[in-house]
Protein backbone atom coordinates (compact mmCIF):
# COMPACT_ATOMS: atom_id res chain seq x y z
CA UNK A 1 0.00 0.00 0.00
CA UNK A 2 1.44 3.57 -1.00
CA UNK A 3 2.65 5.61 1.74
CA UNK A 4 -0.10 8.60 2.19
CA UNK A 5 1.47 12.20 2.10
CA UNK A 6 1.44 13.37 5.47
CA UNK A 7 5.15 12.93 5.54
CA UNK A 8 7.31 9.95 6.58
CA UNK A 9 5.40 7.93 8.85
CA UNK A 10 7.07 7.40 12.42
CA UNK A 11 5.49 4.13 13.01
CA UNK A 12 3.49 1.83 10.45
CA UNK A 13 1.06 -0.49 11.28
CA UNK A 14 -0.74 -3.19 8.82
CA UNK A 15 -3.93 -4.24 10.07
CA UNK A 16 -4.43 -7.73 8.59
CA UNK A 17 -7.70 -10.49 8.61
CA UNK A 18 -7.08 -14.50 7.20
CA UNK A 19 -4.08 -13.15 5.38
CA UNK A 20 -5.33 -9.68 3.75
CA UNK A 21 -4.66 -6.01 5.01
CA UNK A 22 -7.51 -4.53 6.07
CA UNK A 23 -5.73 -0.98 6.62
CA UNK A 24 -2.66 0.60 6.75
CA UNK A 25 -1.86 3.15 9.78
CA UNK A 26 0.52 5.63 9.33
CA UNK A 27 1.71 7.59 12.70
CA UNK A 28 3.46 10.55 10.98
CA UNK A 29 4.02 12.69 14.42
CA UNK A 30 3.10 12.90 17.99
CA UNK A 31 -0.18 14.29 17.47
CA UNK A 32 -0.98 13.05 13.44
CA UNK A 33 -1.65 9.48 11.79
CA UNK A 34 -3.73 8.21 9.14
CA UNK A 35 -5.75 5.33 8.34
CA UNK A 36 -5.63 4.01 4.45
CA UNK A 37 -8.42 1.46 3.58
CA UNK A 38 -7.50 -0.94 1.18
CA UNK A 39 -10.71 -0.42 -0.48
CA UNK A 40 -10.35 3.37 -0.52
CA UNK A 41 -6.54 3.97 -0.86
CA UNK A 42 -7.42 6.95 -2.68
CA UNK A 43 -8.79 8.55 0.63
CA UNK A 44 -6.39 8.49 3.85
CA UNK A 45 -8.13 10.01 6.62
CA UNK A 46 -5.98 11.67 8.77
CA UNK A 47 -6.45 10.97 12.50
CA UNK A 48 -5.25 11.88 15.73
CA UNK A 49 -2.13 9.83 16.78
CA UNK A 50 -3.42 8.58 19.93
CA UNK A 51 -6.62 7.13 18.56
CA UNK A 52 -4.47 5.60 15.79
CA UNK A 53 -2.74 3.78 18.60
CA UNK A 54 -5.97 3.24 20.49
CA UNK A 55 -7.18 1.40 16.48
CA UNK A 56 -4.55 -0.46 16.75
CA UNK A 57 -4.81 -2.25 20.47
CA UNK A 58 -8.64 -2.77 19.93
CA UNK A 59 -7.82 -4.42 16.51
CA UNK A 60 -5.25 -6.83 18.74
CA UNK A 61 -7.66 -7.37 21.60
CA UNK A 62 -10.47 -8.12 19.11
CA UNK A 63 -7.52 -10.50 17.50
CA UNK A 64 -7.31 -11.92 21.44
CA UNK A 65 -10.71 -12.50 22.15
CA UNK A 66 -12.20 -14.26 19.04
CA UNK A 67 -9.49 -15.84 18.44
CA UNK A 68 -9.34 -15.15 14.83
CA UNK A 69 -6.97 -14.03 12.15
CA UNK A 70 -6.47 -10.73 12.82
CA UNK A 71 -3.01 -9.08 12.69
CA UNK A 72 -1.21 -5.75 13.32
CA UNK A 73 1.91 -5.75 12.01
CA UNK A 74 4.21 -3.22 13.30
CA UNK A 75 7.06 -1.55 11.59
CA UNK A 76 9.36 0.66 13.25
CA UNK A 77 10.54 3.93 10.66
CA UNK A 78 13.67 6.15 11.45
CA UNK A 79 13.52 9.79 9.93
Amino acid sequence: MPEVGLGAALERFELTTQGEVYCVIDIVDQHLASITLSALPEFPLRIDAEMARQFVRAWEQRANMQGMAYEARPEQREV
